[in-house]
């Protein structure tokens, strides 16, 4: 799924085939726990094997955003929790509002989710087999990334994140 923000702040669009999110009242999926010391060993890995692929297709490598992966993690925690799988909470929750959720504001972004207990290479080779997926991935002007694994439930989001807001002038 990827979603395109218009600079005036209306409304999201999609673009490359996914769907936006419905604006939402209610909140997100509950808060992210912090990973295993195996998962984060196996998130720093799909970093590692993400940016080796973004370079060899000449795009920039993704810096972490700990905001984002927070997110990305909430969501792995909660489709793995409730036996799920799906871009969209059980209520409807998509990544735009996890975003939100965690104070994220971005120009642009696309999430990609997995369920697959294998390696990072090997979700990577699933996602890269995947137009949609594929483009997220090789999305140059994405800058920023977290990604989130619990039991086998893997959420990468990408963003290209807004600049902060101008100090005012008083």
């Amino acid at each position: 799924i990827v979603i395109q923000v218009p600079p005036q702040g209306g409304p999201a669009a999609p673009s490359g085939g996914g769907t936006a999110s419905p604006p939402s009242t209610q909140p997100p999926s509950p808060a992210a726990s912090a990973p295993s010391a195996g998962a984060r060993r196996l998130v720093e890995q799909m970093a590692d094997v993400v940016n080796a692929h973004r370079r060899s297709v000449r795009c920039p490598e993704l810096v972490w955003m700990q905001t984002v992966a927070n997110a990305a993690q909430g969501h792995s925690d909660d489709m793995a929790r409730r036996n799920y799988f799906n871009h969209q909470s059980p209520e409807g929750h998509g990544p735009a509002d996890r975003l939100r959720a965690h104070g994220v504001t971005y120009r642009a972004m696309g999430e990609n989710i997995a369920q697959h207990p294998g390696t990072p290479r090997e979700v990577l080779a699933g996602w890269l087999g995947s137009p949609g997926h594929r483009q997220n991935l090789e999305r140059c002007s994405y800058t920023h990334h977290g990604i989130g694994l619990r039991d086998g439930f893997w959420v990468h989001v990408f963003i290209t994140p807004l600049p902060p807001p101008a100090p005012s002038g008083r």
